[in-house]
């Protein structure tokens, strides 16, 4: 194979998987911080262990692959035109991060949109289409041996229509979270700065992992040939990852506001109505307490919101 074709086939692959290496280090980092800082009941941390696991599983594979192309086969061009196991089972393993992403998002939708079902079903019924075109992009990947192939069957097809749910389904979550903690707005200040936290999380992280889909999509159609959209999609995982731990570690700032089933006395304020003595004539000591009781639950996590503010006016004998 001749040298020009190796940069921006497999130099380019070369070059994903270190990219992608690197932000598994991001990974690993946000990883031990939300388990040492947060404690979250034991389906969300077994959820994030999951995704922690897929991606170690999402670097070992093109790892495999890259030492069997220019170390195991170096100098054996017909190699190179094979298709390893491990290179196509780090597609599948791609898809089934987003979708553990997807859904979890999914899950803050449904709280924050005050159980809005329809649009949760079609996020999810988004991500299982994801889900699906992952499985078959991975089967067809095995099956066919050489990467010439995959332009002439629907390995191609598979690639573009998957990419294409990515998209939508970025710009649909991202949206939905920025629309309802909008509304979930209040007038205090802490608060609406937390909200506005989490919206610039939301946009930004459906923005980057929007984008690289869409350069993968790009590259593919532009240039079929190599495998320059391949090194793209190889940190898409990464990036689903890192957006999801970025989330939850958000939460620190401010986890005074939304602790979890927290009940605090935002006021207490006493009033006296004399010195000694009395407008009233009937009591000296007579003094007015005025109690704002307010109940939140978080939803940074893996429980639903549930805001209230009782006030108590009562006067009692000191």
């Amino acid at each position: 194979m001749a040298e020009t074709s190796l940069n921006n086939t497999f130099g380019a692959y070369l070059i994903g998987v270190i990219a992608s290496a690197c932000l598994f280090g991001v990974t690993c980092t946000q990883t031990w911080y939300y388990f040492t800082r947060y404690s979250d009941s034991m389906t969300l941390k077994a959820w994030v262990g999951a995704i922690w696991i897929l991606e170690v599983l999402h670097v070992a594979f093109p790892a495999h692959a890259i030492y069997y192309y220019v170390i195991i086969h170096y100098g054996d061009p017909a190699a190179l035109a094979e298709a390893t196991w491990t290179a196509s089972l780090s597609l599948g393993v791609t898809g089934l991060t987003g979708v553990l992403v997807y859904l979890f998002y999914a899950r803050r939708v449904y709280y924050l949109s005050n159980h809005n079902v329809p649009l949760v079903v079609v996020i999810i019924f988004l991500s299982v289409c994801r889900l699906g075109t992952s499985i078959g992009l991975t089967a067809n990947s095995i099956h066919l041996k050489y990467f010439v192939q995959f332009e002439r069957h629907s390995v191609t097809s598979l690639v573009r229509a998957s990419l294409a749910i990515h998209v939508v389904t970025d710009f649909l979550v991202a949206g939905s979270l920025c629309y309802y903690l909008h509304s979930s707005r209040t007038g205090v200040k802490r608060t609406n700065t937390m909200i506005n936290r989490l919206m610039v999380y939301a946009i930004h992280n459906g923005l980057i992992t929007a984008v690289a889909d869409i350069l993968v999509m790009a590259f593919n159609i532009a240039y079929p040939g190599n495998l320059v959209y391949l090194a793209i999609y190889q940190i898409i995982a990464n990036l689903y990852s890192n957006s999801l731990l970025a989330t939850l570690n958000a939460r620190r700032p401010s986890k005074q506001v939304y602790d979890n089933f927290s009940t605090e006395v935002d006021m207490l304020s006493l009033s006296t109505f004399g010195n000694g003595r009395s407008t009233t004539g009937t009591n000296p000591n007579k003094e007015r307490v005025d109690i704002n009781i307010t109940s939140s639950v978080d939803i940074m996590g893996d429980t639903e919101r549930n805001s209230s503010t009782n006030h108590v006016s009562k006067v009692v004998n000191l």
